[in-house]
């Protein structure tokens, strides 16, 4: 009997020696975060609609500036566009009267009979027109433009607090299953040693043959268990590959779990319902009352003030130099524009902005509800988590001390294999139930912190 008693002992200390946690790797945490916020294509995506969004502000502020236009034309046709005799008069008595004076004096000043204008010619001008009054609309249009900005910046930051989540969640999740299967290998190892030591003991006539195949079933379950664990595994990591955008893997080299590094505080004393989320609420509120303002505006009066200098030619058989040869012109000029039948138009616009405006405040109403309802059952899965963390680790303890008894009574001949290796399942369940529990800790605590941005 001192063969199954030393087998015993040994059983007994190496369950008791079952690792909580793998050792430490090179991959931390902040690490994967620190790529995913490089390389996660929907933080770019939102980083683009950041940039987008400043480009729409730029625009607007140039509406505060002279809007330049410049225009050129030139033409040569085939024949003058417009041509006047002295007999397409219709007035008889001036006709005959130009016909007397062309045939006493026409004729020897070399002129025609006949003005052609517009067979050729060009023109050249600029315009500049400055927007003096135009009911606000481009205030309230640089105005909306910011208010377009800082929406973007706050989706960029849920965002960014959702994916740095999800990485989080995926490298914890790969986390957990290689402990598992760190311990699931462990449980192996000493089942292979188990084997061995029934083999011999049966071999001495001290163990009986079912006693080796309830090893050998137990070493059947334990080689599923690994083949699931190892696919999850791989799984897993790709999936956090993915996360932070790097290469697939099979396989990363990842920190242990470290509950330790997170502090508890009072819920009342951290809840700050200035999430990103309801700022978001508050600037759809400011949105829709500058969009009912520019409506207004579409009913005012605009007054514009111009300039316009041009340069041209247009041909003429009449005129040495042709018409406007060689001279420039400009003009000063105001422009206003009264709209007389937009306001019943307005009337039902402003009607509409006004009920958008309403239910973007009912809007803030119930988001601001639920976010004090999110954050207060954030603060409890949290509080949660830690107490079930105590309660596994008590699990595991007394799985131990039941592994312990049964190996006691085993050696006393007054429990079975079947008994010592229900033993060992149950405190392998513990000590995956306490992973499970740790990573939940982790993941809950991180996203409770998130919310109520606390740093």
């Amino acid at each position: 009997m001192s063969r199954i008693a030393t087998y015993k002992q040994l059983l007994l200390v190496m369950l008791m020696a079952l690792p909580l946690s793998v050792s430490a790797q090179v991959l931390t945490l902040d690490s994967c975060l620190n790529m995913a916020k490089r390389n996660n294509i929907q933080l770019q995506k939102a980083s683009i609609e950041v940039e987008k969004a400043k480009q729409v502000r730029n625009q607007a502020v140039t509406k505060y500036f002279p809007q330049i236009t410049g225009t050129a034309m030139g033409y040569h046709s085939l024949y003058p566009l417009v041509e006047v005799g002295i007999d397409d008069v219709r007035n008889s008595t001036v006709r005959d009267l130009l016909n007397v004076l062309y045939g006493n004096y026409g004729a020897a000043l070399g002129l025609s009979n006949t003005l052609s204008l517009f067979q050729y010619g060009y023109h050249a001008g600029v315009t500049a027109i400055q927007p003096v009054f135009v009911g606000g609309k481009i205030i309230e249009g640089n105005k909306l433009a910011k208010v377009g900005v800082e929406a973007a910046q706050l989706q960029y930051e849920i965002a960014s607090r959702d994916v740095l989540e999800e990485v989080e969640e995926a490298y914890w999740l790969v986390v957990g299953l290689q402990e598992k299967r760190a311990t699931v290998e462990a449980a192996q190892n000493l089942l292979d040693t188990l084997h061995r030591v029934v083999n011999s003991a049966i071999n001495a006539g001290l163990a009986i043959q079912s006693d080796l195949l309830q090893v050998e079933l137990k070493q059947s379950e334990m080689h599923r268990t690994d083949i699931q664990l190892t696919n999850a595994l791989h799984l897993a990591t790709r999936a956090l590959c993915l996360a932070v955008g790097i290469e697939d893997a099979d396989s990363l080299p990842l920190a242990e779990i470290d509950t330790a590094r997170f502090l508890f505080l009072p819920v009342e004393e951290n809840i700050n319902l200035q999430t990103p989320e309801a700022q978001l609420m508050d600037l759809q509120v400011k949105a829709a009352e500058l969009q009912k303002k520019m409506v207004v505006a579409d009913a005012l009066p605009q007054i514009m003030l111009g300039a316009n200098y041009g340069y041209g030619k247009i041909s003429t058989n009449m005129f040495r130099n042709d018409l406007g040869s060689n001279v420039g012109n400009g003009a000063l000029f105001v422009t206003m524009t009264i709209p007389l039948t937009q306001w019943w138009e307005t009337g039902h616009k402003i009607k509409q902005y006004n009920l958008s405006l309403d239910e973007a405040k009912l809007d803030q109403q119930d988001v601001q509800r639920k976010l004090q309802l999110r954050n207060r059952q954030a603060y409890d899965q949290m509080t949660e988590a830690a107490l079930m963390v105590g309660e596994y680790e008590k699990s595991l303890t007394n799985a131990t001390e039941n592994y312990r008894l049964i190996n006691a009574n085993y050696q006393a001949g007054l429990a079975t294999i079947t008994d010592l290796l229900t033993a060992q399942t149950t405190q392998l369940k513990a000590q995956n139930e306490l992973t499970d529990a740790r990573i939940q800790l982790l993941v809950t605590t991180r996203r409770y912190y998130d919310l109520i941005n606390t740093k």
